[in-house]
């Protein structure tokens, strides 16, 4: 792969990270947000409707596919190539991995899977809804977060590659 190969995953991965921390961002702002206001019978019922839905969408490829992609682009950066872009590269594999991939799926997936298994009537439920919006959120912010900064790396990463191919003055 050479330099301009490089670049130009890292653009991609860049933008990639972006939407994905983008679709995390829409759900601490407003989603988690609304569904916390409603009736706690509601807002399970509802939770529970997103999350059976979300399995079956592209952004669970997109959020395992980065995670993927990321460590095998990461060891090619550190092997391949030379200064700050391999650098670059392979920090946005270690915030990535942890705040995007692993929250998710030993943070937030088993609280979804929790909640999936509780009637939305029931005290127990209600019980378990206020810590879930609270927790659950939290660690979402920590996804969002996450997913912005391994943008940006690979965004700076492209930067750098840009200059060094002649591309980006």
């Amino acid at each position: 792969m050479s330099y301009h190969w490089s670049l130009y995953l890292c653009v991609f991965l860049a933008l990639w990270a972006m939407l994905t921390g983008g679709v995390f961002k829409a759900f601490s702002e407003f989603v988690m947000r609304g569904l916390a206001q409603a009736e706690p019978v509601s807002g399970i019922a509802a939770m529970q409707g997103i999350n059976r839905t979300v399995l079956r969408t592209e952004f669970v490829f997109a959020i395992l596919a980065l995670g993927a992609i990321t460590p095998i682009f990461a060891l090619y950066a550190y092997f391949a190539l030379d200064g700050t872009a391999a650098v670059l590269i392979v920090a946005a594999a270690a915030v990535y991995l942890p705040s995007a991939l692993f929250m998710t799926i030993l943070g937030n997936v088993p609280m979804n899977n929790r909640l999936d298994r509780v009637d939305p009537a029931s005290a127990e439920a209600a019980e378990y809804w206020a810590h879930y919006v609270s927790r659950w959120t939290a660690l979402n912010h920590f996804r969002t977060l996450g997913c912005i900064v391994t943008g940006t790396l690979y965004a700076l990463a492209a930067l750098e590659l840009g200059a060094a191919t002649g591309r980006v003055g």
